[in-house]
């Protein structure tokens, strides 16, 4: 069993902790959560008291095998290096963040360097091993098409004002790099898909805003001479957070245990 530690007590937080303790208590022991906005000692979760770290110090400090981020891009750029150096593993959540190529770099530097390992999440998409074959054939191109309620994407700065809740309107298009810019709490999808393919740059967004929208769909094209794959994932915005969907934290889950288990699926 081992050791494992969560950055961030958010509504995404609270589904990944509570996925711990319920269908990953076989195989982590969940060591500790840091979040700077908690004041408590402990907290108590699924009748289970999990300590809060006091500052991210302590977290450096502590016996953790793996540290998973779901507390933003903030959180990315502060913390995943230094966590590297202490030789844990991290999982990265807020993919957006890993736009920033310097940053890219420093994090897989820095991984090396220890002999650790970054394992990012597929988030509210899926497909990463049809994405990574794809690329590895050679001549990949990708696209991501998301589409969402207008009040999932208001307040994002690429927006100067309201979308409209009377009609269906493309919000943004652009590449990948772009569309984290401007509307950064809603294309992490589309970061990962440009980091899994053709890159941030090369990869085509399109942000579609629908008022009738059953819940934030993410379409996803991959092709290459040989191949095409089209993934298209609907899942309902976390009511807490209607910016981030549910499948978010679910697949931070998922990634652990198929980290723990012996047969392993790709």
């Amino acid at each position: 069993m081992k050791n494992i530690a969560v950055i961030g007590y958010g509504a995404l937080g609270h589904i990944l902790v509570d996925a711990i303790l319920d269908k990953l208590k076989e195989d982590y022991h969940l060591a500790g959560i840091f979040d700077q906005v908690l004041d408590e000692k402990t907290i108590a979760v699924k009748g289970e008291t999990i300590p809060l770290y006091d500052n991210f110090d302590a977290l450096l400090a502590d016996d953790t095998d793996i540290v998973v981020e779901i507390a933003g891009v903030g959180a990315v750029k502060e913390y995943i290096v230094p966590l590297l150096d202490a030789g844990k593993d991290v999982v990265i959540t807020s993919v957006g963040a890993l736009a920033d190529a310097a940053l890219y770099d420093d994090i897989e530097s820095a991984a090396k360097k220890a002999g650790r390992k970054v394992h990012i999440t597929s988030g509210a998409i899926g497909g990463f091993d049809l994405m990574r074959t794809f690329t590895l054939m050679g001549g990949v191109v990708s696209e991501i098409q998301s589409t969402k309620a207008p009040k999932s994407l208001n307040g994002a700065p690429y927006l100067k004002e309201d979308l409209p809740t009377d009609k269906k309107v493309v919000a943004f298009e652009g590449s990948a790099t772009e569309a984290i810019k401007g509307f950064p709490k809603n294309t992490n999808v589309a970061v990962a898909t440009g980091l899994t393919t053709s890159g941030a740059d090369a990869t085509k967004v399109r942000i579609v805003s629908d008022p009738l929208s059953p819940g934030n769909t993410h379409r996803v094209t991959v092709e290459n001479e040989k191949a095409k794959a089209v993934v298209e994932i609907t899942s309902k915005p976390d009511p807490k957070n209607p910016k981030s969907s549910v499948t978010a934290a679910w697949s931070v889950a998922a990634l652990l245990k198929n980290l723990a288990d012996p047969v392993q699926y790709f």
